[in-house]
């Protein structure tokens, strides 16, 4: 298992989903937009706001990871809200286009659940980042 050196299949724009317990039947979509270079990654999130904040309909975070050649592993860090970073770890499947896995607050006890992404649109400079492309989302 080395460290993923090809960016070409990862970076890009991914569409997700999390699930906030494992009773949750429907999850919460979110966009990600990721660039992998020399195996580290880094990228950007937008989200629905789970919060309770009325002034923020989205949320937008940061990402910095790692890439094997079958795992990802990236801490989400929120913009413009006063909450812990989250902690990801998926499987990168065999076609390098979807990931499975799960994500922590408060690693490894306070709260976890599952998430997915799929690679929508693949290319070398990932797409333009949330802050600004977030009203295309709308």
């Amino acid at each position: 298992m080395g460290i993923i050196r090809s960016s070409h299949t990862l970076s890009g724009v991914w569409s997700g989903r999390y699930w906030v317990s494992e009773t949750d039947t429907e999850g919460v979509q979110f966009s990600a937009w990721l660039s992998l270079e020399n195996g580290s990654l880094t990228g950007s999130i937008l989200e629905p706001s789970l919060f309770g904040l009325c002034e923020h309909t989205e949320n937008e975070s940061t990402i910095r990871g790692h890439v094997t050649d079958d795992e990802v592993v990236f801490l989400k860090t929120y913009k413009g809200v006063d909450h812990e970073p989250g902690y990801y770890e998926g499987e990168l499947s065999e076609c390098r286009q979807r990931i499975l896995g799960r994500w922590y607050f408060g690693w490894p006890d306070e709260m976890s659940g599952r998430f997915e992404m799929t690679l929508k649109s693949a290319n070398n400079a990932a797409a333009t980042p949330p802050s600004e492309s977030a009203s295309s989302l709308k």
